[in-house]
């Protein structure tokens, strides 16, 4: 059985520090927060289409879900 992720909470997005490398931190449902060494928060979305897959940068909210 898969294993569910926790949506991130508005508390964990602010509490994100950024560190030498970007780095991901998981929503579920394919949702990801990328937090960038420059301190800049992204959001994104996985997608998997027939032979690929892609990741799609999304708006920025704090609550998006």
């Amino acid at each position: 059985m898969a294993r569910l992720t926790k949506p991130l909470t508005d508390t964990e997005i602010k509490a994100a520090k950024p560190q030498d490398a970007d780095y991901p931190r998981h929503d579920g449902d394919d949702l990801q927060l990328l937090i960038k060494s420059s301190g800049r928060k992204v959001r994104q979305m996985r997608y998997y289409w027939p032979l690929t897959k892609k990741r799609v940068k999304l708006p920025f909210r704090p609550m998006l879900q």
